[in-house]
């Protein structure tokens, strides 16, 4: 009978994740299919992750004036303020705030994007070859997919270092079908999110590979190269890298890394970074920039309260399953009996403020927390704890956890559902949206 309800479990998560995955790419796929007059790279912050892309792909320059004008991912409004409002560089060009990481991880599928456009062109069909439409987003969705593939194996593998297989994989998949990462992965893969989880997983993987096998200067290399592709992607992703960093010291200390594998990684983080202090100074005209100028911290009222509970994108508010997750997170550490993976929960902690600081804490338009997607790999973590702990207590104890935890995947799904479809349910993810208001429009999506 045990070993039945384990199958009949198995078989529910999998259909869960058939209708998450559905459901977190239907937007994505509304947008990508022939006829569709919406771009899938709609919106300003993705616009201007692609315009890096675009700029140097086909223009060899960081003059967006052309790119704005071009581009069918911004409204007309938004065009002519980015043209003619935004102050200019001291090289009297158009600022770019984002970081460049996206543009890099990108950069493969764009070329392939543009190779396939060219030759769709001379075989006369009606294509765009400018670096915008349907061909090159379809390259880039397939390539942003492929990339949630590795991050999530990634996480996989990480747990496997602590948990069985069936947890492991249990643990991640319900963190990921309650969490907000799936819309980032599967809808709004123009946005940064995606990528940032994906190299904080790295890093992670690496710091424990150069744990257990400090000598070899592979893993120092990837160790330097995940570092440097998450600083360039995410900046205030750094807060989450003291777990690697105290990894290394110790290594180090212990004279267990030699120095030549330490120097291959401060190489490759360095030159990855490299990329964006260039990008900078051919923008800006200076090496180090405040590139969110006009933009600050307010290091003194951190909303901290609010941007964990608050109905406008509160991380536990929105996806309850994080609050679930670090409580569990507490746990894990503890069993571990080790102190550097306390450097966890202080990172998480870390990035509390630093968001709670930010100015709109609340991140604009989100689905849900979504400034804290490397907290998800915590949480998968602390999720995969409890688990463990509630497989080896009472059976009442193990499956009334997995009850509370398919019962949080539902909800998520239901709300994932009413963001997607928000032209038909009315929910705005640029605003604080209630229990009461999502299953309003729950209810007059689906009955």
């Amino acid at each position: 009978m045990s070993k039945l309800k384990g199958k009949g479990f198995i078989c529910l998560m999998v259909a869960l994740s058939i209708v998450g995955a559905w459901i977190g790419s239907y937007g994505a796929f509304s947008a990508l299919k022939p006829g569709s007059r919406v771009s899938s790279l709609w919106g300003w912050d993705t616009s201007f992750y692609y315009f890096w892309l675009r700029s140097v792909a086909l223009d060899q320059d960081v003059d967006f004036e052309n790119d704005i004008q071009l581009t069918d991912t911004i409204p007309d409004g938004q065009k002519r303020f980015a043209r003619m409002d935004l102050p200019r560089t001291d090289r009297g060009l158009i600022p770019n705030k984002y970081p460049v990481g996206w543009a890099l991880f990108h950069a493969p599928w764009f070329a392939m994007g543009h190779g396939t456009a060219l030759l769709l062109d001379k075989a006369g069909v009606e294509v765009r070859t400018d670096g915008y439409g349907k061909v090159y987003e379809r390259f880039l969705y397939l390539g942003s997919c492929l990339y949630a593939v590795l991050a999530m194996w990634l996480s996989y593998l990480l747990a496997r270092r602590f948990f069985d297989w069936e947890v492991s994989w249990l643990g991640l998949l319900v963190t990921w079908l309650a969490g907000f990462l799936i819309y980032y992965q599967l809808n709004q893969y123009a946005m940064a999110h995606g990528l940032a989880y994906l190299c904080l997983v790295s890093c992670f993987y690496w710091a424990l590979a150069i744990r257990e096998l400090p000598p070899l200067k592979r893993n120092w290399l990837m160790l330097g190269v995940s570092v440097g592709l998450l600083l360039i992607t995410r900046y205030q992703a750094g807060v989450y890298l003291l777990f690697p960093f105290l990894i290394a010291v110790v290594e180090i200390l212990k004279r267990r890394a030699t120095l030549r594998a330490v120097v291959v990684c401060l190489f490759a983080m360095g030159s990855i970074v490299f990329l964006q202090l260039l990008a900078w100074k051919l923008l800006y005209g200076s090496w180090l920039v405040y590139s969110y100028a006009g933009e600050s911290f307010v290091w003194g009222e951190p909303e901290l309260w609010r941007t964990l509970f608050d109905p406008f994108h509160g991380l536990f508010y929105w996806q309850p399953i994080f609050a679930l997750g670090l409580v569990g997170l507490m746990g894990f550490v503890v069993s571990r009996r080790d102190w550097i993976y306390w450097a966890i929960p202080l990172s998480v902690a870390g990035m509390v403020y630093v968001n709670a600081a930010w100015e709109t804490w609340w991140f604009g338009a989100a689905f849900g927390g979504r400034a804290y997607e490397g907290v998800t790999l915590f949480v998968a973590f602390g999720v995969c704890w409890l688990l463990d702990i509630a497989n080896r207590g009472p059976v009442v104890a193990k499956w009334g956890l997995r009850s509370a935890l398919v019962l949080l995947v539902v909800w998520n799904l239901g709300v994932l559902d009413v963001c997607v479809r928000n032209w038909q349910s009315g929910i705005s993810l640029e605003e604080p949206v209630t229990y009461g208001q999502f299953l309003r429009a729950m209810r007059e999506l689906w009955f």
